[in-house]
């Protein structure tokens, strides 16, 4: 139902800004993790992050047994727990893939873009939506198919800018 009168149209702003900016306050929260990740493991140990998070989303959405997995959180844990093994896997690419650790600029844009990454997957592929409702201005930046494309690119498109220089 529209807002008909000022104060309903007042209180319709209120509430879509402040949905908005807890949903940004999760985006802020994920990319200073990615960053304290950076920070506290070495700044050249992005990058195999980077491509766990995206090793992770095809073993997810082929795993045969999630019809046995029943809520949301067991979802995201599996999730999380394929990213860690990709991680592992991974682990030894950070000596081909960056001799060179990035600067905190390229460290900051790029855990942007890898924390803008997570949430379109949270929104697209993970059943973060039974847990969690994105306000209507987060879906306009991450729930259209185009958007998930985007949001996939940005971390790639990051990493390939910083790690010419």
């Amino acid at each position: 139902m529209a807002p008909t009168n000022l104060a309903e149209w007042l209180q319709f702003a209120v509430d879509f800004f402040l949905a908005f900016a807890a949903d940004f306050l999760a985006f802020i929260v994920i990319a200073a993790a990615v960053a304290a990740f950076a920070f506290y493991f070495g700044r050249n140990r992005v990058v195999p992050l980077a491509t766990s998070l995206y090793a992770a989303i095809p073993l997810y959405l082929v795993f045969p047994f999630t019809s046995y997995i029943t809520t949301p959180f067991l979802h995201i844990a599996l999730y999380l727990v394929l990213a860690f093994l990709a991680f592992v896997a991974f682990s030894g690419l950070s000596s081909f893939v960056a001799s060179a650790s990035f600067g905190l600029v390229q460290l900051v844009v790029l855990s942007a873009a890898i924390a803008g990454m997570l949430i379109a997957v949270s929104i697209h592929i993970l059943p973060v939506e039974d847990i969690y409702t994105f306000s209507i201005a987060t879906k306009a930046l991450f729930d259209s198919p185009e958007a998930f494309f985007f949001w996939l690119l940005a971390p790639l498109a990051a990493i390939y800018i910083f790690g010419r220089g």
